[in-house]
């Protein structure tokens, strides 16, 4: 068993319990409890008033949650899949793609993403997510 084991482990569990809607158990197994995770970049007013969501870090389980369910209020996944894992010691990238249907415009929203997770003792500490923002944000308009 080599050393990155726990910490792809961890990021796989953490990607596949949130999207089978399984917070909880993301968060008990997986995420350290002082977690942190910013949608694309902190401090970009542009971002937040194109996506609710987008330019903040959220804190703990409980700021998580309330991106997801901002996220989720607004927008159906239609598909999801993360397509590779690299342990770069004490970070893991996660390469993936989602497609993404706005409730009210029915626009969709089609990108691949990159995820950055912080490790710490074989659980994630912090996450930072990039995607292409223009698209879901274009999503979000009905022009």
């Amino acid at each position: 068993m080599s050393s990155d084991e726990p910490n792809i482990k961890a990021a796989k569990g953490f990607f596949a319990a949130q999207y089978c809607g399984e917070l909880d158990g993301s968060f008990a197994n997986f995420v350290q409890p002082d977690f942190r995770f910013v949608v694309s970049c902190a401090c970009n007013d542009e971002l937040r008033a194109a996506i609710p969501w987008a330019g903040y870090e959220h804190k703990g389980r409980e700021g998580y949650q309330r991106l997801t369910a901002l996220l989720y209020s607004e927008y159906e996944l239609l598909s999801y899949e993360t397509t590779r894992y690299t342990n770069a010691g004490t970070q893991v990238f996660v390469e993936g793609h989602f497609r993404l249907r706005h409730r009210e415009t029915a626009r969709i929203a089609d990108s691949d993403f990159l995820a950055r997770l912080e490790m710490r003792n074989g659980k994630i500490a912090s996450g930072q997510f990039y995607e292409n923002t223009a698209a879901v944000a274009a999503a979000r308009s009905a022009d």
